[in-house]
């Protein structure tokens, strides 16, 4: 705050030193001053989706990076909650914390990308929720929001399910996606990646896991990534010290942001 009262001191002088003596210079170029108000970004909760596909009103949050520009076209990273939580859990400081996360990858040359954080109570991101997501809430956000074409997808835990089941299901709409300790369907997943003939319309996936999770089988989700790397699908595992809480996943998602815009 401190900074921002000197520049607008300094600008202040200019004005009066500008009107007393002589001729009016050209006014210089407006300081941008989005990085002070909003350093984090932006963050608009409580938006939503009058939904057909799941007879009821469905909200969701976006985060919008640093210095947003309604005229630029931006990709879409579509981060998913896991079970018990909802469209406020990635925001949440005690839970996700991800608008510091994303702003600190912004603005350390990262690629500005908006933030979809969709509510799936308790549907594992399947069934009428399927529907809702791609034929409701993507055409919706995307129509609000000035759209690049490109979108991730990541997760965790029953999001990593999500993340899974939507990026095998529909391989051509996302460019990467980052599923962290997720709940797995070998069975279902292996059928969704033989399903395609053209194993190169699969985007890359990473899929993270703690070693000391008990909570989702570690085991099945290894058999997943080496059956995408048997099959010709590009899969990077990574198991290191960790449980199914929200401090391993916070480590998660600037790695998944890293990728996701790698990959845009």
């Amino acid at each position: 705050m401190s900074r921002l009262l000197t520049i607008l001191t300094a600008l202040a002088l200019v004005a009066f030193a500008t009107g007393a003596c002589g001729p009016v210079e050209p006014e210089p170029d407006p300081i941008d001053l989005s990085e002070y108000i909003n350093p984090d970004g932006q963050a608009i909760r409580g938006l939503s989706v009058d939904s057909k596909k799941m007879g009821r009103t469905m909200k969701y949050n976006v985060w919008l990076p640093p210095k947003f520009d309604a005229n630029t076209a931006y990709p879409i990273l579509y981060l998913l909650h896991g079970a018990g939580d909802d469209e406020n859990a990635w925001l949440d400081s005690n839970k996700g914390n991800a608008m510091p996360i994303a702003a600190k990858y912004v603005k350390t040359g990262g690629k500005p990308m908006i933030i979809v954080m969709p509510d799936a109570q308790m549907t594992f991101y399947i069934g009428a929720y399927e529907q809702y997501f791609h034929e409701e809430l993507m055409p919706a956000v995307e129509a609000k929001y000035k759209f690049s074409g490109k979108r991730a997808i990541a997760g965790l835990s029953m999001g990593g399910y999500g993340t899974l089941y939507h990026a095998l299901r529909y391989p051509s709409k996302f460019t990467y996606a980052y599923a962290m300790s997720p709940a797995v369907d070998a069975g279902s997943f292996k059928a969704m990646i033989d399903a395609q003939s053209d194993k190169k319309v699969f985007p890359p996936f990473t899929i993270e896991v703690g070693k000391e999770d008990t909570t989702v089988n570690n085991a099945d989700a290894e058999t997943v990534a080496n059956y995408m790397k048997e099959k010709g699908l590009t899969c990077e595992w990574i198991a290191r010290s960790g449980i199914h809480y929200w401090n391993f996943w916070q480590e998660c998602l600037p790695k998944a942001l890293k990728k996701a815009g790698e990959s845009f």
